[in-house]
């Protein structure tokens, strides 16, 4: 960027910072199912058609916003910035919230317009067209488009069950990898079944990579919403990624619900670092100014405080879907996520999940059906979202048990 542009950035304001000795604001979910039917957002406009309908699909949280965010927006609004953003204050933003809070040590970070963008211009300019990528499955099937998307082929390779417990499937990765595999997008944590990888986990995805020259893409998009306690070491959070061809991309949209704002990071290892910086801001995209005014104040003092409280009441929204799952009268069982408000649903029997997506019909019920997620095999899964007030959950659920019978 030219120097006067870079100049010109000095004189912004300084970020909001949280008044020493007060109580972090809390999140305030809306009660009003109204409300948010007339939301014009993608979440409470999928699914039934019907004046009643509860949606309960999109990974889209139903918060007001909270006021450090309001605040940032309504000043930026009456100084009239709504011209062409400048990127320095986020990408120095989003470089300390991963340092401080993820443990990432990065090489490199250019902010771009969302996750997608990022990770299909990095994929297109990173590997040879034609190229295989592992996708892990069940997961979120956009990344199956964007794959394509950037001229690539997606290999679905699922992910293994121990004792419960998601897991890497290390044998099938080697054999994808060994098959021609160039790319490995993994998700930390994984979107849907919410599985948040420890870091020798990361480390060792790191080895695989670099036995098999795999360009590794870490979405990390949903880093900040671990459940309570919970550790979320980003991939960089190990120094031997900067020995492999690395990239991650994050954004403040999902753990902030702002995703409507368009503003995203992507970040290299020492070895990526250099064909980042060459990459055309075109290519990348530019995030909203409005976007990164709002990625600023997010990962501020006042929005780390606010995300811990977050992320209490979103463990207790999980723990009410989960309870609620077991007492429905078909067998529809979920385990408890690592990380995020996704709880991925599974039926015991083509039976069961028959019923349970016809009650969902019924009740005028919105979910992700798990084909979306990988095809056929997750026909039986679910994907809820957990992410409203317990007032809209309980009456979700309680007319799925009237529907059930």
């Amino acid at each position: 960027m030219p120097n006067d542009l870079r100049a010109a950035t000095a004189h912004q304001p300084p970020a909001r910072t949280a008044s020493p000795g007060l109580l972090p604001e809390r999140p305030r979910f809306l009660t009003d199912l109204d409300a948010l039917r007339a939301r014009r957002t993608l979440k409470w406009r999928l699914g039934p058609d019907t004046p009643d309908r509860i949606c309960l699909g999109v990974a889209e949280m139903d918060l007001h916003p909270p006021e450090f965010l309001r605040s940032a927006l309504v000043e930026a609004i009456g100084l009239g910035e709504t011209g062409y953003g400048l990127p320095e204050a986020q990408e120095a933003a989003c470089g300390r919230y991963l340092a401080e809070h993820h443990d990432a040590q990065v090489a490199g970070l250019r902010c771009t317009t969302d996750v997608l963008t990022g990770l299909r211009t990095l994929m297109h300019s990173g590997l040879p067209p034609g190229s295989p990528v592992i996708v892990e499955t069940p997961v979120y099937g956009d990344l199956f488009t964007v794959v394509r998307e950037a001229g690539l082929v997606p290999v679905a390779v699922p992910l293994g069950r121990s004792g419960g417990r998601w897991q890497h499937d290390w044998a099938a990765l080697a054999t994808a990898a060994r098959e021609g595999a160039r790319g490995w997008i993994v998700c930390q944590p994984h979107n849907p079944v919410g599985r948040a990888w420890t870091l020798p986990e990361m480390s060792r995805a790191i080895g695989v990579c670099r036995e098999h020259d795999l360009l590794l893409l870490s979405n990390e998009v949903h880093l900040p919403l671990g459940m309570p306690g919970r550790a979320m070491p980003s991939a960089f959070a190990d120094p031997a990624i900067h020995g492999i061809r690395a990239f991650g991309l994050t954004s403040a949209s999902k753990a902030f619900n702002i995703p409507g704002l368009k503003s995203a990071s992507v970040y290299g290892s020492e070895r990526s670092a250099p064909a980042l910086a060459e990459l055309p801001q075109s290519l990348l995209g530019r995030p909203g100014s409005l976007g990164a005014l709002a990625t600023v104040a997010c990962y501020g003092p006042e929005g780390v405080a606010w995300l811990h409280t977050l992320r209490e009441e979103l463990a207790e929204r999980v723990r009410l879907v989960l309870d609620e799952l077991a007492g429905l009268p078909v067998r529809v069982g979920a385990t408890a996520p690592d990380a995020t408000y996704l709880v991925w649903a599974e039926a015991a029997g083509e039976q069961d999940a028959r019923r349970f997506a016809g009650a969902l019909e019924r009740s005028g019920i919105h979910v992700l059906a798990g084909e979306s997620f990988g095809g056929a095999a997750f026909e039986s899964c679910f994907r809820i979202n957990a992410a409203s007030h317990p007032s809209i959950l309980r009456t979700a659920f309680a007319r799925l048990r009237a529907a059930l019978g």
